[in-house]
């Protein structure tokens, strides 16, 4: 769980998706996160706060995040590079002083809303005609997503997400 925002980052970059509508090849944000999970023994509620940055024109993306697990806090930076057909994911742990690296064998692929997503229709975040936004649902077989963006000039700003579902030991939901 300690890396959620990271991994979901990862696979925006690397699942093959046809797509309703895809972000800009290029943007940054910020993000803050909440998120739980209840298994049989143990739950628990997790925080974080990420800048995140997507390059698709140049095939890398980054997250730099805090991250918080009850009384657990750490820093992380998450990189992603491709060079050529190839990649590499890096988990810098900046508490421990330690890095990881993973090499990636698929392609570096753009962030889209599934063809396979289910549009929700249309609605305004704040005030009646206020911030207008698309919603998108994603079924899986274990994870499920909700995902609303702001349609500009054709391609989708990411606005905010909500993922659930059940992996081995519990149920979870995360929202950012």
């Amino acid at each position: 769980m300690a890396t959620i925002s990271a991994v979901l980052l990862a696979l925006f970059s690397l699942v093959a998706l046809s797509s309703a509508c895809c972000t800009p090849d290029q943007w940054e944000g910020v993000e803050s996160s909440i998120g739980g999970w209840a298994g049989r023994r143990r739950s628990g509620l997790l925080k974080e706060f990420v800048f995140a940055s997507y390059d698709y024109t140049n095939k890398r993306s980054a997250a730099f995040l805090d991250y918080a697990n009850g009384e657990y806090f750490n820093r992380f930076q998450i990189v992603v590079r491709y060079e050529g057909e190839v990649g590499n994911l890096y988990i810098v742990d900046l508490k421990r002083n330690k890095c990881w690296l993973k090499t990636l064998k698929r392609p570096f692929r753009q962030a889209c809303i599934p063809e396979k997503a289910k549009s929700v229709g249309d609605y305004y975040l704040g005030l009646k005609g206020g911030f207008k936004v698309s919603g998108y649902a994603i079924e899986g077989e274990r994870i499920n997503a909700f995902i609303s963006v702001q349609n500009v000039s054709g391609s989708c700003i990411p606005v905010s997400e909500a993922v659930y579902g059940k992996l081995t030991k519990g149920y979870f939901i995360y929202s950012h």
